[in-house]
């Protein structure tokens, strides 16, 4: 059951956070929605982007706002300017990058919600610690995340 009560966020407010390098502006916590979905600003660099991976508890909804974005979700590769959307489905090994020359910037809402928490908690990682993989992995696993490859 979502909530009742309006949320309304002004431009740039919400918790932010690094996750691997892209900032983080957490928009919609799934707490606020009873769980039905989340929802984050993703500031992400250059040639940047998640290594292949699995949700297996949430489907992960893209609207790019600034950049040029390539999608990968099993079969299909496409690519996206500003405007574009793309929902990609839990359970399909899917990434992204930011295929462009400068910063790119994307609005990621995630259905059901939970998965916001591990950002939350690789983001109040210090930058050394983000950088240990294995326990990027194992912390990835414990929310239902399979990372698979690099980028």
């Amino acid at each position: 059951m979502s909530s009742t009560k309006a949320i309304v966020l002004p431009p740039g407010a919400g918790p932010r956070i690094v996750v691997l390098g892209d900032h983080m502006t957490l928009k919609i916590h799934g707490r606020d929605t009873g769980g039905v979905f989340s929802q984050f600003e993703a500031s992400c660099q250059p040639q940047v982007g998640p290594p292949l991976h699995i949700h297996h508890r949430e489907e992960e909804t893209f609207f790019v706002i600034e950049g040029e974005f390539e999608f990968v979700c099993g079969d299909l590769r496409t690519t996206g300017g500003p405007g574009t959307v793309v929902h990609l489905p839990r359970g399909v090994a899917h990434r992204f990058k930011n295929i462009g020359e400068s910063t790119g910037r994307l609005l990621i809402t995630l259905t059901p919600a939970g998965l916001e928490d591990f950002f939350m908690e690789v983001g109040a990682l210090p930058s050394d610690q983000q950088a240990d993989i294995p326990r990027i992995i194992a912390l990835a696993t414990r929310y239902g995340m399979e990372i698979l490859a690099g980028p």
